[in-house]
């Protein structure tokens, strides 16, 4: 799916807008989890109600490949039969809508690593397959705190470089055709190579900004610092990315 080059995305703002506000349940011995942000990707506020929660929309943010998501975007009525054998339903809000470039949108579920699968949250992960797949959408659980700590903290990290700073502008043209000449080089390398014009403390920002956005790459398989290597992307499907959107995540 091409969702870079879709005209509008209006009708999908009020469709898929937070179906509920959320809330501190099942987290009362954590109760500072929850919050909220600015989302660049969104212009918007984004809500979160978990540490996992929070460490998805980080990624889903960072990758340039997502183009749109939308959080608590749609109400699933779950299905069961009470003890007088009656049928009945309560109302399920997934959490996270994702349009991600070449791909069909994709429902997802967060929870939390140590969450143990139950009968209710196999009834909740069944309604929600059958509601993805009747809209031709893809459906799964990911549980982000599996993802290994130092993936987890790099995506932090650069998570506070999205915003580029007013002092960025005469800086980043020169960066990127730099590093589009040199192909890679280590991080400090290339804040060193722009003295005397600037110093390196005014560069290193720069260059993890555009890291963020992904018009260079870093293995964040390895803790970003001064002296990871950094290449420059030719193509947006080689930006770096933290998850392997191939892969299920857990059921």
């Amino acid at each position: 799916m091409d969702w870079l080059n879709k005209s509008s995305w209006a009708a999908e703002d009020m469709h898929f807008a937070p179906k509920r506000k959320v809330n501190n349940r099942g987290s009362q011995r954590k109760p500072h989890v929850i919050g909220a942000f600015h989302s660049p990707k969104m212009n918007t506020v984004v809500e979160y109600e978990s540490l996992g929660e929070y460490l998805f929309q980080v990624i889903l943010e960072l990758d340039s490949q997502v183009v749109r998501y939308y959080v608590q975007p749609v109400e699933i009525p779950i299905l069961f039969v009470d003890s007088q054998g009656r049928r009945r339903h309560w109302i399920h809000v997934p959490d996270v809508l994702v349009f991600r470039q070449g791909s069909i949108p994709h429902l997802y579920q967060v929870k939390e690593a140590s969450e143990d699968t139950s009968e209710r949250l196999e009834r909740v992960n069944a309604c929600c397959l059958q509601f993805a797949r009747e809209r031709g959408w893809d459906y799964s659980v990911i549980r982000p705190k599996t993802i290994p700590d130092v993936v987890q903290k790099n995506a932090k990290f650069l998570f506070g470089f999205l915003q580029p700073k007013p002092h960025f502008e005469r800086l980043l043209p020169e960066v990127v055709s730099r590093l589009a000449i040199l192909h890679s080089s280590s991080i400090a390398e290339l804040a060193k190579s722009f003295r005397p014009k600037a110093h390196p403390v005014q560069v290193l920002p720069v260059i993890y900004h555009l890291i963020a956005v992904g018009v260079f790459s870093v293995d964040v398989r390895e803790r970003i610092d001064e002296w990871s290597e950094v290449r420059f992307v030719r193509e947006r499907s080689t930006a770096t990315t933290f998850l392997n959107w191939g892969e299920s995540h857990g059921a």
